[in-house]
């Protein structure tokens, strides 16, 4: 279904892509004139257009494309910012950007065009356009650890960030019934939320309450700088065995505890990826980290909570055979924040899938998570009532 639009935002009636193995041309229709901005990325080999922000006014599945595009995707990257991705099968050069007044009759279109090239050529190029066409991910100024960002005020608050998976451009896993993981992490994620602010003494933060997407780092800085007690990252993942079923809950770990889970890590650490950021020079960071985490007590909390979850989980729901699983997840990775990531169900399962869709399930799940939650508060030496009824 096409994206719902504002009035005063361009709207971006249509994508077309045509040519052969040789050359051909990307084609935007617009309903009126937009500035772009471009870029090239690798592996695979994707050009990339920013926008200010605009609306989608195409469906997702009105795409028939020739030549060297094979996909594209779409969607908010903030609240001012809009990209289009575009899919190639291999190594292209763009020749010429061109924009056409009243084209098939809209009164404007950008028009790309592009001819096959080769691995070093694209290189090149896109080496020549990260100076004017990339797109920087900032740093916060300021970090939890080392500043004061946690006022006597907030002591005794326990601060739960909720983390609403995907988002944006990143639509995450597609069940078979064409449910999106961003659209069921964010329903579920509202749901907890109404759930914990019954309880006393409970602060929730959600690093996204739209459909926006939000790279990995920011998460992970979102809840460093709420000064989280807790971080809870929630999705409903795709996996290649459908035979996958369950709720299971993550914490991190350098080495995943199964094929599995490594797959899924593997999956959710590419999101970045798939909205078009990068970052350079981070992989011996990330290494250090998790080898570090391992030795903090934070690990231990994270374990702790993820066995009160699944406790509670098996409740109301089915939790997979092995419930708790560990591996090398990007969003877990904040040093002082104990942090799990929370599979509800798996999109790529039949069954799982119907009972994501359904309301009363989510709440169900919803109630037995934020017990879950309440608890590890008390054990963290907080004053909360275990019902809202008490």
């Amino acid at each position: 279904m096409a994206t719902a639009h504002a009035a005063d935002l361009p709207v971006a009636s249509r994508v077309l892509a045509v040519g052969d193995e040789t050359a051909g041309r990307v084609v935007i229709d617009f309903d009126r004139p937009v500035a772009v901005r471009q870029s090239l990325l690798e592996n695979p080999w994707r050009l990339v257009l920013d926008f200010e922000r605009v609306a989608f006014g195409f469906d997702a599945g009105d795409k028939s494309f020739t030549g060297l595009v094979q996909d594209v995707r779409y969607g908010d990257m903030d609240t001012t910012h809009s990209r289009l991705i575009f899919e190639f099968a291999a190594p292209f050069a763009v020749t010429n950007v061109a924009e056409q007044e009243g084209g098939d009759g809209l009164p404007y279109s950008i028009v790309i065009e592009y001819r096959a090239s080769d691995r070093k050529a694209f290189t090149a190029a896109r080496l020549d356009m990260i100076r004017t066409s990339s797109v920087v991910v900032q740093t916060g100024k300021s970090d939890r650890l080392g500043s004061d960002a946690l006022s006597s005020a907030n002591a005794g608050e326990f601060v739960v960030v909720l983390d609403p998976g995907h988002g944006g451009i990143d639509s995450g896993a597609i069940g078979i019934s064409g449910v999106r993981e961003k659209d069921i992490a964010l329903d579920f994620a509202q749901e907890l939320r109404n759930e914990l602010e019954k309880f006393g003494n409970i602060r929730v933060e959600m690093t996204r309450d739209r459909d926006v997407f939000l790279p990995l780092n920011d998460r992970v800085r979102f809840g460093r700088q709420k000064n989280a007690s807790l971080f809870v990252s929630l999705h409903a993942d795709s996996v290649r065995q459908s035979y996958v079923r369950g709720a299971t809950v993550y914490t991190i770990s350098d080495k995943a505890s199964d094929a599995i889970a490594a797959q899924l890590a593997a999956s959710e650490n590419a999101s970045d990826s798939i909205a078009g950021i990068e970052y350079a020079g981070e992989v011996a960071e990330v290494e250090d980290i998790l080898v570090d985490l391992a030795r903090r007590e934070t690990l231990g909390f994270s374990v702790q909570f993820a066995r009160l979850a699944i406790g509670h989980i098996a409740e109301v729901a089915r939790t997979n055979k092995n419930p708790h699983r560990y591996a090398g997840f990007r969003v877990l990775r904040a040093p002082d924040v104990p942090s799990v990531l929370v599979e509800l169900g798996y999109l790529s399962n039949a069954e799982d899938e119907k009972l994501l869709r359904q309301a009363q399930w989510r709440q169900n799940m919803a109630v037995e998570l934020s017990e879950a939650i309440a608890e590890f508060a008390i054990l963290s030496g907080r004053e909360v009532a275990l019902s809202s009824d008490e």
